[in-house]
């Protein structure tokens, strides 16, 4: 009895958590109230606050749930799929170009990245968020190093700079992207930026 309690109880948890973090992706987290997120849910108030001690708290868990999924599809499905350091660099850009081009076949809107869209609302409002977002970018951080480290020792990049600038570099070329097709509600702009990319890690555009 103790375990199907606890699988319910598992359940609901993560049903809350999966209603809590596509709002606040698709809007903003100022503007999903609790009331709007157990309603998604299908659960009551007092659920909610039985799993979250507030809306910040249900946020930085958002935050791991949506760090898990990407991280799982984009990166490590980007380096499973092939050991060739500029072929991940494309299937990082190309993972993600099919889930904004999903999104947008879905509903008509691309909502961005997650963390980006978290991160700039509440940087100033919620210390934790902030550090939260800024460790689920530095764990991205380390694949695209990688990648750098990985092209350097192959001898295909044309650059000699630190890997963690790179990899930053990288990133935020990706997240410079992701908000442009956000705003032009484009997702070839993921596309479009890899070049970009390709020349900061320093390795043939072809």
């Amino acid at each position: 009895m103790t375990a199907e309690r606890t699988s319910k109880g598992e359940q609901t948890k993560q049903r809350i958590l999966e209603a809590a973090a596509q709002m606040f992706w698709k809007s903003s987290y100022h503007n999903v109230r609790v009331d709007k997120i157990v309603a998604e849910a299908e659960v009551n108030k007092a659920s909610f606050y039985q799993y979250f001690k507030n809306k910040e708290q249900a946020a930085l868990e958002c935050v791991n749930y949506m760090f898990g999924r990407t991280k799982e599809y984009v990166f490590d499905g980007a380096f499973e799929s092939t050991q060739h350091p500029v072929e991940r660099l494309e299937e990082i850009f190309n993972r993600l170009y099919l889930a904004h081009k999903e999104m947008k076949d879905e509903d008509g809107n691309i909502r961005g990245c997650p963390f980006m869209n978290m991160g700039n609302e509440l940087a100033t409002d919620s210390e934790s968020i902030r550090q939260k977002v800024e460790y689920v970018y530095s764990e991205f951080h380390r694949y695209h190093q990688k990648i750098y480290e990985d092209a350097k020792a192959m001898g295909l990049t044309s650059v000699n700079w630190e890997p963690e600038v790179i990899a930053r570099q990288l990133q935020g070329v990706l997240n410079s992207s992701m908000a442009s097709a956000k705003l032009r509600n484009r997702p070839e702009d993921i596309i479009d930026a890899l070049p970009a990319a390709k020349a900061i890690l320093g390795v043939p555009l072809q």
